[in-house]
């Protein structure tokens, strides 16, 4: 939960489309605004996100309405195409590990994304608050495999995420995981795509709006987040490896047998065409050292 210091946020219990109730607010970025909700007739949780770029945007006097000044409104309508897309993209996806789209609409001079509440942690407070064990190989093995699983869901679709992180994974309090937060994912079958990047986590691909992006591009985020499990600090953001690269080799216990330091250090290659391309290597490597904790001997297979 978040404090209004600023007087941006909606008052609890406005009501959207006369379907839902903001109850609290739960977290803020560049461009939009995350609170818990409810159904009004079944009084079911859920979450809504509401468009409100803060560079752009002033809440208006009834502490509703948005509202952004002529001069800026080009960007602003730009900024919303790219909010909306989040939700119909969301709404072509169904899978487990991906967070329920519910509904998404505009209102009050923005948009908003209505989705599944989801009870839990994301991976980077789960370590921060909780100490968890993140680079236990069962600990891995349970989180990360389900994520994988979700992300060859949606590039068979042809989208890519483009903001794998440890934030963007939600761990539920009964141990299903799911990958949040689409604002940033694309059809990468487009020749152009916004810049977003995330420092230590995007490819250097993320850093062009013309650059060739795909699968691969994902992979290089699954790779930085494996990274963080181990070290506890996300890689060298990507263009200072571009002069001089810092990533440290990563060596972990049974480093005779292991193949899970390789493929993250295959997955980080800066330029795309020398990174590790499958996420099979990912998930054979995962159950290798799942196995190999087990004290069993792992077949070591790439499907």
């Amino acid at each position: 939960m978040i404090v209004d210091t600023s007087g941006n946020l909606l008052a609890r219990n406005t009501k959207l489309r006369n379907t839902y109730q903001i109850r609290s607010a739960l977290s803020r970025s560049e461009l939009a605004i995350v609170y818990t909700a409810r159904l009004l007739d079944n009084r079911e949780k859920v979450i809504v996100k509401e468009f409100f770029p803060n560079a752009l945007a002033l809440r208006g006097m009834d502490r509703k309405t948005v509202t952004c000044g002529a001069s800026m409104q080009s960007k602003y309508v730009e900024f919303m195409h790219y909010f909306l897309r989040e939700g119909q993209m969301l709404k072509e996806l169904s899978h487990p590990g991906i967070v329920g789209y519910i509904d998404h609409f505009e209102e009050n001079g923005t948009a908003y994304l209505v989705m599944e509440y989801c009870a839990g942690k994301t991976l980077d407070r789960m370590m921060k608050e909780e100490a968890a064990p993140t680079y236990d190989p069962t600990f891995l093995y349970h989180t990360l495999l389900p994520l994988i699983d979700a992300m060859e869901y949606i590039h068979d679709k042809g989208i890519i995420h483009r903001d794998i992180k440890p934030g963007n994974i939600m761990i539920g309090e009964n141990g299903n995981v799911k990958l949040i937060d689409f604002g940033s994912a694309v059809h990468f079958e487009g020749k152009e795509h916004p810049i977003f990047t995330t420092a230590g986590y995007s490819p250097l691909e993320f850093y062009s709006n013309r650059s060739q992006q795909g699968p691969v591009s994902d992979i290089y985020s699954l790779a930085a987040t494996l990274y963080y499990c181990r070290k506890g600090t996300p890689p060298p953001d990507v263009p200072g490896r571009l002069f001089a690269d810092h990533a440290e080799r990563i060596q972990i216990e049974n480093a005779g047998l292991s193949l899970l330091p390789y493929v993250i250090r295959r997955g980080l290659e800066v330029q795309a065409n020398k990174r590790c391309r499958s996420l099979r290597w990912f998930k054979a490597a995962l159950r290798a050292e799942y196995w190999i904790k087990k004290g069993k001997r792992p077949t070591l297979t790439v499907r």
